[in-house]
């Protein structure tokens, strides 16, 4: 039962049919779709900018840092038991001020408590909240989902393995380097999320494991042998069935896991791995019982499986801040001429320098989309004079909610790129003359599908 946000019903959190979809992006609220199968659907949620990042584990800068989200030094916490830079303590239950703090960490920055609202999607059940305060005062109240480790919210789970290793599966499974809300299906032997497949994601993706919550030597965990934090996937049988924006095969960077088996080796042919049921009429097991690396075997539910499907209707994160790199012109990126917020100024393509210019929040108008800017979300981008004729150049001006200002984005699965068609004119967002040099203008054209009308994106804050 599709699910959006994190949506998921108590009878997934018992172990049978469920959905919950967690948007990465998502937005994090419940549904109660029913659907014949188990498992879990959801829509991948974190971000690399809070959530997980990095070539070679988890980075501390970038990723789940101390400022951020989780410290690569320390994982979720520091081993001698106290909480760490990030506020966040597996000795002490989440709803005390030693188990997050409120006063330093995740709690005090909105790209940590970003974290701290998938962690506890995954860690509470549906229906329990956890109420924390940031260093101001300010309350906030964050929604249970999956329920892998209840237990954590008035309790220590510092010993506890089974709790570190689903919550760490769970937090990898739903990274989106792109930002983007796409629909996921999570499989797994947990009976908090259960065994079996939905028809709305046929292709098998991959298969997450492992243990980002603690650093260190394992051993306490009956992990001999295993450092922390340690972050794993395994490539699903459909993982090559259309590219997913910010997902694996979609060309993204900055992830935490790395494939212990070797680049481009599928779960289903490692000897390291036992296969799950498999579902009538399927070829491909729904999940992994078992995967190994490092010489231990992640069992009993600590593995999760993905599911998805390359179409999908993408949704996006008015928390996050996107820039749009045209897929015609490498290094590339709109850009809005001089930075300037003032009315009439030109939309155009330069070289990519990661400033506020060349940053745009994705806000909701209506059921489609508007483009406004970083430095000031009242400008908005759209065709020079509300013009819609091919060759209109696109500018910036204040948002005026019509549909000249509007857009329509849809995901290419062939590319992981996203096409922007103008509500207004029914053109599509365009480098004028397919141009590769700095300055070429936006503008509107007739929807033809090249890549100077595609578009990938990448998020922060």
């Amino acid at each position: 039962m599709p699910t959006d946000a994190l949506t998921a019903r108590t009878s997934l959190i018992l172990g049978t049919a469920a959905a919950l979809s967690l948007a990465a992006c998502a937005d994090l609220g419940y549904d109660a779709d029913v659907e014949e199968a188990a498992g879990v659907a959801s829509a991948n949620g974190l971000y690399s900018v809070n959530g997980l990042y990095s070539v070679n584990g988890l980075y501390s800068v970038n990723g789940f840092s101390s400022i951020n989200g989780l410290s690569s030094t320390n994982g979720l916490y520091s081993v001698n038991g106290l909480y760490s830079v990030n506020g966040l303590a597996l000795t002490s239950g989440l709803s005390g001020i030693n188990g997050l703090s409120s006063t330093n960490g995740l709690m005090t920055t909105d790209a940590g408590r970003k974290t701290v609202a998938y962690l506890v999607k995954c860690a509470l059940g549906a229906g329990d909240t956890l109420v924390k305060q940031d260093a101001t005062g300010t309350s906030y109240t964050f929604e249970g989902g999956l329920g892998l480790c209840p237990q954590w919210k008035n309790g220590t789970v510092a010993n506890d393995r089974s709790c570190q290793n689903t919550v760490s599966a769970c937090l990898m499974a739903f990274l989106n380097t792109a930002g983007v809300h796409i629909p996921i299906w999570l499989d797994s032997e947990s009976p908090k999320i259960g065994w079996g497949i939905s028809p709305n994601y046929p292709k098998q993706e991959g298969t997450f494991f492992g243990n980002i919550l603690a650093t260190g030597s394992l051993s306490h965990l009956a992990m001999p042998g295993v450092n922390g934090p340690v972050a794993y996937f395994c490539e699903g049988a459909g993982i090559t069935a259309g590219v997913v924006a910010g997902r694996l095969t979609a060309g993204a960077t900055n992830v935490p896991y790395v494939n212990p088996y070797g680049t481009n080796v599928r779960c289903v042919n490692s000897p390291q791995t036992v296969a799950g049921p498999t579902s009538p009429g399927q070829t491909a097991p729904d999940g992994f019982k078992s995967a190994c690396a490092n010489g231990y075997c992640f069992a009993n539910g600590e593995p999760i499986t993905v599911w998805r499907n390359p179409s999908y209707a993408p949704a996006f994160d008015s928390a996050y801040r996107y820039a749009f790199s045209p897929m015609s012109a490498s290094g590339k990126s709109i850009d809005v001429a001089g930075g300037s917020t003032f009315n009439g100024a030109r939309v155009q393509q330069y070289a990519t320098f990661n400033t506020d210019s060349q940053k745009f929040a994705i806000q909701a108008s209506g059921s489609n989309w508007k483009i406004t800017m970083k430095a000031n979300t009242n400008k908005c981008f759209g065709p020079v004079q509300n013009g819609t004729g091919n060759g209109t150049g696109i500018e910036i001006r204040d948002c005026i909610g019509t549909n000249s200002q509007a857009w329509t984005i849809t995901a290419d699965a062939n590319s992981g790129g996203f096409t922007l068609k103008n509500v207004a004119s029914n053109r599509c967002l365009d480098v004028a003359a397919g141009s590769t040099a700095d300055g070429a203008l936006m503008q509107l054209y007739d929807c033809w599908g090249g890549n100077s009308q595609k578009f990938k994106l990448t998020s922060s804050y």
